[in-house]
């Protein structure tokens, strides 16, 4: 069970576990993330878990394709190609 801080938005809080994972290389380049895992994982709403993803990409951690399938990892092009 996460223990919120009330000093911090929960938001920022997912995008700091989240960061901690992939830097740990619990969440590896390629592993897919969904808000739905977030929602269900963390107990948060759905505009939480869309505002976690919004933090997420614009550190580079993650990239969304297709819309809905989101990444661990920066985009690279040739991923596009395949």
């Amino acid at each position: 069970m996460i223990e919120w801080r009330d000093d911090l938005s929960r938001w920022r809080q997912i995008v700091t576990i989240i960061k901690r994972r992939i830097e740990s290389g619990e969440y590896p380049p390629g592993r897919m993330l969904t808000e739905c895992a977030f929602m269900e994982e963390f107990g948060v709403a759905e505009v939480t878990a869309r505002k976690a993803f919004a933090g997420l990409r614009e550190r580079g951690l993650v990239y969304t394709r297709h819309a809905l399938r989101s990444f661990v990892g920066p985009e690279l092009e040739e991923e596009w190609r395949s």
